[in-house]
């Protein structure tokens, strides 16, 4: 082989990017003039030696590789180095050669720096003229260090940071902190136990000498990965910790925090997770989760938790976690005694983006767009993706994009758990009741899950989306009906409802309630599908409903648009007082029909379900009269003979055939008897004493007469069920004796002449039980 030839293959190896890899002194076979033609080629270069100094580099982007003297040839190096300044040695420059790490690849080569003949400049306004650097991209927005390191024993590092600072020497502090992390990231798998202790002994008493933007670049090149490394092999992570926790000491006490920590962090996210989900950098990693404003789930309610510390995608060909399992699995029980012994770094927690939020929200969204829209098949997506998904639910956008796609990802069995854990977060943060929101919820309603143990993840992920927003109660149920009545109805949908039902026993019903309003409003008649879903609700959900919130929300007024130049309005008064029967008749379970049916034996025990029901009746049928008394008159003036029939209706005074017309339910075996149980029940005052007042009041069709006779059927009918263990009727206020007294009062037709004088007050009082009553000439 020629010395051309061989020259060429020491070029080449530095096109390999691996001169930085190593910092003894250069071998003697490095030296071209003794390479041998049958020497193995060696995997790293070292630093070139120092025993002279190296000459200006060629002009150009071309490496010089023609015959020159021995002391010319170890300028080849010099290609790699960034220096800073002429007063520097020549060997403290050569020292540099390793300052740019092997992800800079060709790049690196395509233009030099030249050789500054200023004095050093501050980190500060080093990184500010290379401020302009891509912000889209993952691994590209993060800067290399731009600090030249300076290298010493780790023994002397303290002695010489010491000196530097009694000196006022900055710059030298700086370059010997990037050299000792340098030294870490040359030796990650063991590194130095004197180099990571000194440094955290610095961080201790002086962590602000880390809070340099050179600095920060150094460490932060530490948290990613480094290619050069293979992570197959049993690894250590004890670098990327101890440049975490270096980091929150030095930006413990700061409210607003670097980019780039975002930036590792989404990285590192996507990636391997190599301390993202280490324990021993939790307080890090949650602060700079505070820029995405996601509520996580607790850890128990997170299924990934066990295998979190794996932190490798195996489904995705990537790589295990780089520490050892049995250090961590070792470590648990401290750690969680760390956290009970330690309340006070809770307070380390707190929000440090809030000056950046929107720059990194962009950043963060168009992260996980690049990586959602990419073509892939779906088994090929990362678990990692779905774990950053999980951490920036906070954002809208994010939640929209993870939901849309959430049910293929729930169904392929690589992906369940963490598709499960980001169901859970989408949930908790679904806050905002925008139209975003309303999409994500309609999405969440729509997602058909059939094995048992996703179903049960799915109902408690419900009750985490009830407790966000106390409007997503409303809005869940809304889109649960409507879903129901559509052509592709969720098989889930009753599932759902139950648990809301149960979440929100008082307040659920009065939402059904108003989703069978809007149905009765439609101009098509919704009547008979509305009876059908209401039995079919009831069934499925086993009667656990609160049959009186329900119908007090079917009497609700409204005051929308809709309500108010509504159509039919008459007809909406039938049906809402329609669905008011059905509901009282729904209320009887197995249980009830079965102590009614002792009772009519005259067996009286274990009554307490009977009884129940009958005061859930007597309460709904007061409501309901209190309903056409007062709300009625205001939504339509519903001719007389609708008005009487309504009212005698919830009163179950009308005739059977009213009841079942619509669906023939109750079926036939059942209709007496359901009729009878709903009829045979105590009478409460305030219903009595309304049905008198409606029978008193010139605005409403229903005329003294018929009040008397209505309120006379309705006590003798509760006197017939009176039992010593159920009160039918008590009546305290003595305004209804006169109630019942003024319609005694006699008064004349007001459309008939009458001879004048024929009606005037008789001269004689005649006073009854202190009423003044006159007699008619």
């Amino acid at each position: 082989m020629t010395l051309l030839g061989t020259r060429r293959r020491y070029a080449l190896c530095l096109l390999t990017n691996n001169i930085d890899t190593e910092k003894k002194k250069e071998p003697s076979w490095l030296r071209l003039s003794d390479i041998k033609m049958n020497r193995p080629k060696p995997t790293t270069l070292r630093r070139p030696s120092a025993a002279k100094p190296s000459g200006h580099p060629p002009p150009g982007d071309f490496i010089a590789l023609g015959s020159k003297s021995q002391g010319g040839e170890t300028k080849a190096p010099a290609v790699l180095l960034k220096p800073a300044s002429t007063s520097l040695p020549a060997d403290r420059k050569r020292e540099t050669s390793s300052t740019l790490p092997s992800s800079s690849g060709l790049s690196s080569l395509t233009k030099r720096p030249k050789l500054s003949t200023t004095p050093p400049v501050s980190a500060l306004v080093r990184l500010a003229d290379v401020a302009a650097v891509d912000k889209r991209a993952i691994s590209p927005s993060i800067k290399e260090p731009s600090v030249i390191p300076i290298e010493v024993s780790p023994a002397v590092l303290l002695d010489e940071i010491e000196a530097a600072e009694s000196e006022g020497n900055d710059d030298r502090i700086e370059g010997l902190l990037c050299g000792a992390v340098k030294q870490l990231k040359m030796n990650r798998a063991k590194p130095d136990i004197t180099l990571y202790l000194s440094l955290m002994f610095l961080a201790k008493i002086r962590p602000n000498v880390f809070a340099t933007e050179g600095i920060i670049e150094a460490l932060c090149s530490l948290l990613r990965r480094d290619a050069s490394i293979n992570f197959k092999a049993k690894g250590n992570s004890l670098v990327s910790v101890l440049a975490c926790n270096l980091l929150m000491a030095a930006y413990e006490d700061d409210e607003n925090w670097p980019e780039i920590f975002v930036k590792v962090y989404i990285e590192d996210s996507l990636g391997e997770r190599i301390w993202v989900d280490s324990s021993h950098c939790k307080n890090f990693v949650d602060n700079i989760q505070t820029a995405f404003g996601t509520k996580m789930p607790p850890k128990s309610m997170l299924l990934q938790a066990d295998t979190g510390r794996s932190g490798g995608d195996l489904s995705a060909g990537s790589s295990p976690h780089p520490s050892t399992p049995d250090e961590d699995d070792s470590q648990t029980e401290l750690l969680i005694a760390e956290e009970k012994l330690s309340p006070e770094d809770e307070g380390q927690i707190m929000p440090r983006y809030e000056e950046l939020a929107e720059s990194v929200e962009d950043y963060v969204l168009d992260v996980l767009r690049d990586q959602l829209n990419r073509r892939q098949p779906m088994d090929n997506v990362s678990r990692n993706l779905l774990r950053l998904l999980t951490a920036t639910c906070g954002y809208k956008e994010a939640r929209l994009m993870a939901v849309q796609r959430l049910e293929m990802w729930l169904q392929n069995p690589k992906l369940t758990r963490p598709a499960q854990d980001l169901l859970m977060s989408l949930c908790m943060n679904c806050n905002t009741q925008g139209s975003d929101d309303m999409e994500v919820i309609s999405n969440l309603i729509k997602i058909r899950l059939k094995p048992k143990v996703l179903l049960n993840q799915y109902m408690l992920c419900v009750r985490s989306l009830l407790n966000a927003n106390r409007d997503n109660l409303g809005t869940t149920v809304k889109l649960v009906i409507f879903n129901e009545l559509s052509n592709a109805r969720n098989p889930n949908n009753m599932q759902v409802l139950h648990t809301v039902l149960q979440h929100s026993p008082e307040q659920a019903p009065k939402f059904l309630a108003m989703v069978f309003q809007d149905l009765l409003t439609n101009k098509d008649d919704y009547l008979r599908a509305s009876r059908a879903l209401l039995r079919e609700i009831i069934k499925q959900t086993k009667h656990e409903i609160n049959f009186q919130s329900f119908c007090f929300g079917l009497m609700q007024e409204r005051k929308e648009t809709s309500y108010v130049d509504m159509e039919f309005k008459e007809r909406f008064v039938i049906q809402v007082t329609d669905l008011l029967t059905v509901s009282m008749m729904l209320g009887i379970t197995a249980q009830v029909k079965e102590a009614g049916i002792a009772w009519d034996k005259g067996d009286n025990k274990n009554l307490e379900g009977l009884r129940s029901f009958q005061n859930q009746i007597a309460a709904i049928q007061r409501d309901a009269v209190w309903w056409l008394h007062t709300v009625v008159p205001t939504i339509s003036k519903v001719g007389a003979k609708d008005y009487v029939h309504c009212l005698h209706k919830v009163l179950f005074t009308e005739q059977p055939e009213t009841y079942y017309k619509w669906d023939n339910w109750p079926p036939e075996s059942d209709r007496n008897f359901f009729l009878r149980l709903c009829s045979e029940v105590p009478l409460l005052e305030d219903t009595l004493m309304r049905i008198l007042v409606i029978g008193l009041s010139r605005d409403l069709p229903l005329g003294p007469a018929d009040a008397m006779e209505l309120a006379d059927h309705l006590v003798k009918r509760a006197a017939g069920v009176q039992s010593d263990d159920l009160e039918v009727l008590k009546v305290e206020r003595i305004q209804l004796i006169d109630a019942v007294l003024n319609l005694c009062t006699y008064h004349h037709p007001e459309n008939i002449q009458l001879p004048a004088g024929y009606l005037q007050p008789s001269s004689v009082k005649q006073t009854l039980s202190g009423h003044t009553v006159y007699s008619v000439k």
